[in-house]
């Protein structure tokens, strides 16, 4: 049986992101499923729970980019699913701090504005994997985590130490938050690849 792929998009973006395109585009024959999330983070993980639990019969692989890519993780550590991290922001109450009493612009079209309440739930969803880390969890083979070594938005330093405390192998590219050029990696680059495919 094929893998399924579920795209988890980042905070601000939209099912309908690049990271989702290059999927369709190098794997046209794989299932892919890429919703529109919520804002909030914990209806994001309740409506992760819920295709999960939808697809329990299939074998699902994670696609997660930036605010994605710490949903991912979570749910690799709730139950052992193959996941890729993509520029994953796993420190995102500090980021999502700075942005306090902003009016956010999805890229669906819709708007949010930013509350202490966002900054208190992330926050809650950082535990989960700090967690991890203390209990020992190890996701040695079963996370993948690329990082743009010209990120603008987050510090990757303080996100490979993370990664680090998980066993999480790191790839590194010359390339920006936004993943520039991930179209070619999913067409090209054999690690990528044969995790999505053989994971």
């Amino acid at each position: 049986m094929k893998n399924i792929f579920l795209n988890i998009h980042g905070f601000g973006s939209s099912g309908n992101n690049s990271k989702a395109a290059a999927l369709t585009s190098s794997f046209p024959d794989y299932k892919l499923i890429s919703p529109d999330f919520p804002a909030d983070p914990e209806e994001c993980l309740d409506l992760l729970e819920e295709i999960i639990a939808e697809n329990s019969n299939s074998p699902l692989v994670l696609q997660g980019s930036s605010m994605g890519g710490l949903y991912a993780l979570v749910m690799h550590i709730r139950h052992n699913i193959p996941a890729l991290l993509i520029n994953p922001a796993l420190a995102p109450s500090f980021l999502v701090q700075k942005r306090l009493g902003e009016v956010y612009d999805f890229g669906n079209g819709k708007t949010i504005l930013i509350t202490s309440q966002h900054v208190k739930k992330f926050a809650e969803v950082e535990k989960e994997i700090e967690k991890a880390i203390h209990n020992g969890f190890s996701a040695k083979g079963k996370v993948l985590a690329l990082l743009g070594e010209q990120d603008e938005v987050l510090d990757q330093i303080e996100m490979k130490k993370i990664l680090g405390k998980l066993n999480i192998e790191v790839v590194s590219f010359e390339t920006d938050h936004h993943f520039e050029g991930y179209d070619n990696v999913t067409e090209t680059n054999q690690k990528v690849r044969s995790f999505l495919l053989d994971n």
